[in-house]
């Protein structure tokens, strides 16, 4: 999302430019890279080529954590486990790379388009009329194209519980997609509905959590 949105921005204030048109062209790119082959580069140029960062599982051979939650870095921090944070905190940076630059794309697009939208419009104008601070007006422009991002930051999390499939399977990364997939091929019928469930509880919060802020955003919104 702050990728997404940082680049949307800078096409934005700089339309019609070489930037812009580089922001534009990443953001196709973006979209349309087929994550295995690009976990797969990423797992080649920072874990095979250069050795800076593992390339699949959740912990370092060797490194011993008590599970609490079940969820690494808070585990390591709950119990003090300062060198099984470290490991699982570089575990996560390309399984977590691969799919926010992917899904950056989307938010790169429609940011740049409502940017460009509400830096056209009267008001806009008006603030640079009687001298606001460049940065204050990005920031009031931000915050009037943000309500469609908003929309798509509560889809897109939807979409991550169960559609992280792909990355799961390049980075060995047992998380709910993968369990999801598991489970069908096993007529699990108790466990494909526990999951479901947890699916739509977790997307009814984010819906509500998406109308609150709405209400932030535009104080025309009533609820």
């Amino acid at each position: 999302m702050l990728l997404g949105i940082l680049t949307g921005v800078i096409g934005a204030t700089r339309k019609g430019t070489k930037t812009d048109t580089a922001m534009r062209v990443y953001s196709i790119i973006a979209y349309t890279l087929f994550i295995p082959w690009f976990g797969m580069m990423l797992q080649y140029l920072f874990g095979i080529h250069l050795h800076w960062l593992p390339t699949s599982g959740r912990l370092d051979p060797g490194v011993n954590l008590h599970t609490v939650t079940g969820l690494y870095v808070l585990d390591s921090i709950i119990t003090g486990n300062w060198d099984a944070l470290v490991s699982s905190v570089r575990h996560l940076i390309l399984p977590a790379l691969t799919l926010g630059i992917v899904l950056s794309g989307a938010y790169t697009r429609l940011v740049r388009n409502n940017m460009v939208d509400v830096l056209s419009q009267d008001f806009i104008r008006a603030y640079h009329a009687r001298g606001v601070a460049d940065r204050k007006v990005m920031w009031y422009a931000l915050k009037n194209a943000f309500i469609p991002v908003v929309t798509l930051m509560g889809l897109q999390f939807a979409i991550l519980l169960g559609g992280a499939v792909l990355t799961e399977t390049t980075f060995s990364w047992p998380g709910m997609g993968t369990f999801l997939v598991d489970r069908i091929d096993y007529r699990d019928y108790n466990a494909i509905q526990g999951a479901v469930i947890f699916f739509a509880f977790f997307v009814g919060i984010i819906s509500l959590i998406v109308d609150i802020v709405y209400a932030l955003l535009d104080p025309r919104v009533k609820y």
